[in-house]
């Protein structure tokens, strides 16, 4: 396992090979977020986002200005749902900057995990299923790859009505 991010090093890859480690790195990529974060996997990785200091800080970033957006994009959301993930309640309420959408049929296969933050930083699992991978907070060639990669999973995917906040 790498050090943990200097400011000096930014376009350093970090890998990583354990969940502390990336929640560290998570947290660390949206707390230099300025215009948007992009997530993609097979949910919404608990690990990853159901923490109190990740919920702050990206409450906060998705209330900075009406610019900024935060775009999830999985195959399910059942599981977030039946556990309560904390994302969803702050999604529903933000529902101008945050976004929850599931892939198109064509994408459900996929089983690798990456985290966007504008056209600068990423952290890219090969698996979901193990938190092992790597990060970098520059690495513009990496992030715009990914990047379109996510846009084009974006472009097919379907808005989640089980996301929906019911007003009674």
């Amino acid at each position: 396992m790498t050090d943990s991010f200097s400011t000096d090093n930014s376009n350093q890859v970090i890998h990583f090979d354990s969940r502390e480690h990336v929640r560290e790195l998570a947290l660390e990529l949206a707390q230099q977020a300025r215009r948007e974060i992009c997530f993609f996997g097979n949910t919404i990785d608990h690990v990853l986002f159901d923490d109190v200091s990740f919920i702050d800080c990206l409450s906060e970033f998705a209330r900075r200005n009406n610019k900024t957006a935060v775009k999830f994009l999985i195959h399910s959301s059942q599981t977030n749902i039946q556990t309560g993930h904390r994302i969803i309640p702050l999604a529903q309420r933000l529902t101008s900057s945050i976004d929850i959408r599931t892939t198109a049929k064509q994408h459900q296969n996929l089983v690798q995990m990456f985290m966007l933050v504008d056209t600068n930083g990423y952290l890219y699992c090969q698996n979901y299923q193990r938190y092992q991978g790597r990060a970098c907070f520059y690495d513009p060639a990496q992030v715009r790859s990914l990047k379109h990669t996510f846009d084009d999973m974006w472009n097919h995917s379907l808005l989640d009505s089980s996301m929906r906040r019911l007003h009674l």
